[in-house]
C-alpha cells in the first residue's frame, strides 16, 4: 500500500512537471494577464530591435505570411521576406537615428494561439524629439512561447486631418480583392462606407461587436465598445465629406475569426480630396455578416 502511494505521488509530481514545460500546455492559459504579458514581450523585442537597426531581428518578429500595414506606406507588404527588406531599407534612411515605443492599452486572447493588441506608439531622434505618434492595432500568433507579428496594422495621429505634403502625393493602389469571403468583406465595408456618408453613428456602432474597438487616427484615443463609438460620432463636427473604401486582402482564421485590409479616400462635397490611406481590421464572423472586434486606419503620412 504505501509503494502504491509513494508511485502514485511520483506520478502526480512528473504531471505536474510535465505541465509546465510544455508550451502546449501554457496554451490553455489565456487570460488578460498572460496576453498582456506575452504583448509587453513582443514590444520589448520589436523597440530593442529597432534600436540596434537589425533589420532581420525585426523579420523575425512576423510570420512567415504577415501582412503590414503602417500609415508611412501607401499599399501593404505581404511576408516576412519583404517586410525585412523594408526595415533594411528605412534603417538606412529616414530611421537611421530614431528609437520607438509602444505601449499597449489592451490585450487578448481571441484564441488558443491567437492574441490581439491596441494602444500606442512614438518615434523619436536621437535628441528626444517626437518625430511622430499613433495608434496600432495587431494580431499576433503564438509560434512556441512567443509572439509573431500575423497583422500590423499601425498609423500616425492625424486629429486635424491630413499633412498637406503627404496629400500631394498621388495615391497608389494595390489590385481589388478578389478571392474567398470578397463577398462578405465588401459587404461589410459597403455598410460601413453607407452608415458614414448618411452620418448615422449608431449604424456605425452596430457593424461593431459589443465590446468593439475603434483605434483611427483622426480621433484624440483609442475607444472601447459601441457607446463611446456613438457618442465620439455624435459630439464631432457635422461634415459632407464622402467616404468612398475597398478591400485589399481577407483571411479566415478559424474559430468565426478574420482580417482584413484595404484603402480609402474622402472627398468634399465639391469632389476635392481630402485624406487617403490604409486600414486594416480584426472581424467576428457571425450569421449576420462581419463584426468588428478592432477598426484601425489612418492616412497616409508619407512624402
Amino acid at each position: 500500500m504505501r509503494k502504491l502511494y509513494i508511485n502514485f505521488c511520483l506520478a502526480a509530481a512528473l504531471s505536474i512537471l510535465m505541465s509546465c514545460s510544455d508550451p502546449s500546455s501554457q496554451n490553455l492559459n489565456q487570460s488578460d494577464e498572460r496576453a498582456l504579458s506575452l504583448v509587453n514581450n513582443f514590444t520589448e523585442s520589436f523597440s530593442t530591435s529597432w534600436a540596434e537597426k537589425n533589420a532581420k531581428a525585426m523579420g523575425e518578429l512576423y510570420t512567415s505570411d504577415a501582412v503590414r500595414i503602417v500609415s508611412s506606406r501607401q499599399t501593404p507588404l505581404y511576408g516576412r521576406e519583404s517586410i525585412t527588406v523594408e526595415f533594411e531599407s528605412d534603417f538606412k534612411r529616414t530611421q537611421s537615428l530614431t528609437s520607438i515605443t509602444a505601449e499597449p492599452t489592451v490585450a487578448k486572447f481571441l484564441s488558443s494561439d491567437l492574441v490581439f493588441a491596441t494602444g500606442t506608439f512614438s518615434v523619436v531622434d536621437s535628441d528626444d524629439n517626437m518625430i511622430s505618434k499613433g495608434f496600432w492595432g495587431n494580431l499576433m500568433k503564438i509560434e512556441g512561447n512567443s509572439l509573431k507579428m500575423l497583422m500590423e496594422s499601425a498609423g500616425d495621429a492625424t486629429p486635424r486631418g491630413m499633412n498637406n505634403a503627404s496629400l500631394a502625393v498621388p495615391e497608389i493602389r494595390d489590385p481589388l480583392y478578389e478571392g474567398s469571403g470578397m463577398n462578405l468583406i465588401n459587404e461589410g465595408v459597403a455598410s460601413y462606407v453607407l452608415s458614414a456618408n448618411n452620418g448615422d453613428s449608431q449604424g456605425i456602432a452596430d457593424l461593431f461587436t459589443q465590446n468593439g474597438i475603434q483605434a483611427v487616427s483622426n480621433n484624440d484615443s483609442i475607444l472601447f465598445g459601441r457607446e463611446s463609438i456613438v457618442d465620439t460620432l455624435n459630439a464631432g463636427t457635422a461634415t459632407e465629406i464622402k467616404l468612398d473604401a475597398w478591400s485589399y486582402g481577407y483571411r479566415e482564421l478559424g474559430n468565426s475569426l478574420a482580417i482584413g485590409w484595404g484603402g480609402y479616400r474622402q472627398t468634399s462635397p465639391s469632389g476635392e480630396l481630402v485624406e487617403f490611406g490604409q486600414w486594416g481590421n480584426i472581424w467576428r464572423i457571425t450569421e449576420n455578416g462581419l463584426k468588428l472586434i478592432i477598426e484601425r486606419a489612418s492616412a497616409f503620412s508619407g512624402e
